[in-house]
């Protein structure tokens, strides 16, 4: 079950959070660190104040987070044990449906190279890299895109 992210539920997100950054074998062991500070559950919690947080909930508890700011992911986590079960897809899919049509016809996100694939599978498109500095150590990304509608002047018709 997909629903909105509650305060109770940053400890059980953080450890999800933590769990998938463990297993990324591109971080150095001073960007995992400086990751995990920022993935705090104080952390969590503060960022559902500025952007939607969702949580995908199971009878195992919370194995899931994702969250949406306008019309960009600005997280997607799903625990390893429960990966290539669809949870990832589907909150993806949730996010998709949450942006403002009226305002945006495409999300995007600011991939890691390990999860870049998984985007692609789902119809992004990478349109370049991007680096962001986090406290001195250095995130690579790949900017990838999708549209979620066509405007007028691409598809020939009136909108």
């Amino acid at each position: 079950m997909i629903r909105q992210f509650e305060p109770a539920d940053a400890n059980a997100c953080c450890e999800v959070v933590h769990a998938c950054l463990a297993l990324d074998s591109q971080l150095s062991q001073a960007l995992y660190s400086t990751l995990r500070t920022i993935a705090s559950p104080q952390a969590m919690r503060r960022r559902s104040t500025l952007f939607y947080i969702a949580v995908y909930e199971s009878s195992n508890g919370v194995v899931g987070v994702a969250g949406l700011d306008m019309n960009e992911v600005r997280l997607l986590y799903v625990s390893p044990e429960h990966q290539s079960q669809g949870i990832g897809g589907a909150l993806l899919d949730h996010l998709a449906a949450m942006v403002p049509s009226s305002m945006f016809a495409d999300i995007f996100v600011y991939s890691t190279p390990a999860a870049a694939g998984f985007y692609s599978r789902r119809g992004f498109k990478a349109m370049g890299e991007y680096t962001f500095d986090l406290n001195g150590e250095q995130l690579q990304t790949i900017f990838m895109i999708k549209l979620l509608r066509h405007s007028p002047q691409e598809s020939g018709k009136p909108g």
